[in-house]
């Protein structure tokens, strides 16, 4: 697609658990094959479907929106396109998207950070977006890949000297982790 628009598309989700993402991808690729549209990603989060998807043609978003129906109504539209956020609007809205469970979105936040950031503070920031990384996998029902890259975000922290970085608190997500990674089943968390 040369000129495409990308979407998150949120679903109301009352039943659907990670397990199901594969199983909503496919649906959801089978019900809009119509159209012109790549559907990327499916994430399973307590209480929305994210799709991220491209169209070709803008105004095909309600055609598929409409679509879509037959998997659930839709809740939220967020066309992916660069932010530009001051440090502190950037973490503040990082935390709000990840609370939210939309940990795609919060990633993309940090990141804005992390480009600017050296030494410990970029070490840090590093290691919490490989948390956000790990829930979009746990999300989409790869268990393994989310440990994993848990695993990588606990070296990250290893030697950081704050344990509060605008008001996440680092020595409680380090307990966090580890007991999700001792036990090796996902505790959902905020930040």
């Amino acid at each position: 697609m040369k000129n495409s628009y990308r979407y998150m598309v949120y679903l109301n989700n009352a039943q659907f658990t990670p397990a199901d993402a594969d199983l909503i991808l496919k649906k959801s690729r089978e019900l809009t094959n119509s159209l012109d549209i790549i559907i990327r990603d499916c994430r399973i989060a307590s209480d929305f479907i994210e799709l991220d998807l491209s169209l070709e043609k803008k105004e095909n978003i309600d055609k598929v929106l409409d679509l879509l129906k037959n998997i659930s109504l839709t809740k939220e539209i967020m066309e992916v396109k660069e932010r530009h956020l001051n440090k502190s609007e950037a973490i503040t809205s990082a935390i709000e998207l990840f609370n939210d469970e939309k940990y795609w979105w919060s990633h993309e936040a940090l990141e804005m950070v992390w480009k600017e950031a050296g030494g410990h503070e970029k070490r840090l920031l590093n290691g919490l977006i490989l948390i956000c990384a790990a829930f979009v996998h746990f999300q989409k029902n790869e268990n393994n890949i989310c440990f994993s890259i848990l695993e990588r975000s606990m070296a990250k922290f290893l030697n950081v000297e704050t344990s509060n970085y605008y008001g996440i608190n680092i020595d409680k997500i380090k307990i966090l982790i580890g007991q999700i990674l001792e036990n090796k089943k996902i505790l959902m968390l905020k930040i």
